[in-house]
């Protein structure tokens, strides 16, 4: 199953802000601004991104946020590479690496805290109440839960992955609640 179809890079780009990352721009960072309380999937979703070992993404993951996780990405990688983060409850964002280069500590800090401001990130309660036992929704639970987990399970997300999740849960006939309060 492809997660990224074009319905979920809507559902990603949906508030992407034009000055922060236009579209047709070759080059694109990644900055890691929270981390998510699975280290180990933090560390799974950056070797990924960045096509690493593990002891590589071990150690940047590590790092103090915000974090660079790759300077240097396509916007079609960055994008990817977003969905990674959110899945795993890191928030990231992508923005054009030039701004990362020609921008000081101060705007930089300024801008992280309007991103991590905006509603995309503030949490919200979900309850996964079923999943079906098929390949799919496996996958589904592979993508955006801990697999030690049993369901149904309450938990609080960024805003964003419960309705990429929400999204997905349709398609796989995964039955979630999002308290959207």
């Amino acid at each position: 199953m492809n997660w990224l179809d074009v319905q979920t890079k809507e559902l990603l780009q949906k508030v992407q802000d034009e000055k922060l990352a236009p579209p047709k721009t070759a080059e694109f960072a990644l900055v890691l601004l929270r981390k998510g309380s699975d280290f180990n999937r933090l560390v799974h979703a950056i070797a990924q991104i960045n096509k690493c070992g593990e002891s590589d993404a071990t150690s940047l993951a590590r790092r103090k946020t915000p974090l660079v996780i790759n300077p240097d990405l396509t916007e079609e990688q960055a994008l990817w590479g977003q969905f990674e983060l959110i899945c795993c409850d890191a928030i990231g964002i992508f923005l054009r690496s030039e701004v990362l280069e020609q921008n000081g500590r101060d705007y930089l800090e300024a801008l992280f805290r309007q991103v991590m401001a905006s509603d995309e990130f503030k949490l919200c309660s979900v309850r996964v109440i079923d999943v079906p036992n098929t390949e799919s929704g496996e996958k589904f639970i592979a993508k955006f839960l801990n697999r030690s987990q049993t369901i149904p399970i309450a938990f609080e997300t960024p805003f964003k992955k419960a309705r990429i999740m929400e999204h997905w849960a349709k398609r796989v006939g995964a039955q979630l609640e999002l308290d959207r309060a």
